[in-house]
């Protein structure tokens, strides 16, 4: 899969799966955006990749959205795919769950892909480019453990990817990825908090039917994958790459 001359924006690429498709698409010969919450964490990104273009945003607020579109456009000089990546994956109980906990969850896992997309349409259309929307095997299944304003996040986006692949139709096709447990900040924090990282991760091998984590390279090929043109008849699909994690689900 060539993306020479291909103009891309991976939102949250300074870090995990992110990080992974930013280099990716950079090695494939595409011209990337790196995206990152500050100008030192974007910084990072672009030297440890050896390419790309570093912006920061705040995906919190849609002003933030909109300067990381008007700034990768100005940047890239048009759009042909835009990688929805970014997120938060904090947990909270149930009955412990704040407004405030709520809204900056969907703010930022909800809205800004939603509006991110927006802004980007115009140049999308142009270049008959795609979208590519990272949820979550968590959007397509539900988790006793605290997660629920994340599950509920994850689960809209993937319904977003759906409506949007209807409303677009054959002018930019929208995708989406949903990824298993993979080894990334997301896991190994919680890992080390745990004060048993082994057996943290022994667990998650356990639950998982492959019996193993996922890494972020694999999860950038499938997201590769669906920005393809290999993925020219796709849209409104959701790709799960899991070891089968929601198989049973």
């Amino acid at each position: 899969m060539g993306f020479k001359g291909k103009r891309i924006i991976v939102t949250g690429s300074t870090r995990g799966i992110g990080l992974a498709t930013a280099k990716l698409f950079v090695e494939r010969g595409a011209e990337v955006v790196v995206h990152g919450r500050t100008d030192e964490s974007v910084a990072r990104a672009v030297a440890e990749i050896g390419g790309g273009h570093g912006i920061a945003a705040d995906l919190e607020s849609l002003e933030g959205c909109q300067s990381l579109i008007d700034a990768g456009l100005k940047v890239l000089g048009g759009l042909d795919v835009l990688v929805n990546n970014a997120a938060l994956g904090e947990g909270s109980e149930f009955g412990a769950t704040t407004p405030e906990f709520w809204q900056r969850m969907m703010d930022v896992n909800v809205r800004a892909p939603y509006f991110l997309t927006q802004n980007a349409l115009p140049a999308l259309r142009e270049s008959g480019g795609n979208v590519v929307m990272v949820s979550s095997v968590s959007g397509l299944m539900g988790h006793p453990d605290g997660v629920s304003v994340y599950c509920t996040s994850k689960g809209a986006l993937i319904n977003m990817t759906k409506v949007l692949a209807l409303e677009l139709g054959g002018e930019v096709r929208v995708n989406c990825l949903a990824p298993g447990p993979i080894d990334t900040d997301m896991h190994r924090i919680p890992a080390r908090d745990s004060g048993d990282e082994d057996g943290y991760f022994v667990d998650i091998n356990g639950w998982v039917p492959m019996g193993r984590i996922g890494t972020a390279e694999e999860m950038a090929h499938g997201i590769l994958y669906l920005a393809s043109d290999e993925a020219s008849f796709t849209t409104g699909a959701v790709l799960s790459l899991d070891g089968g994690s929601g198989a049973g689900h």
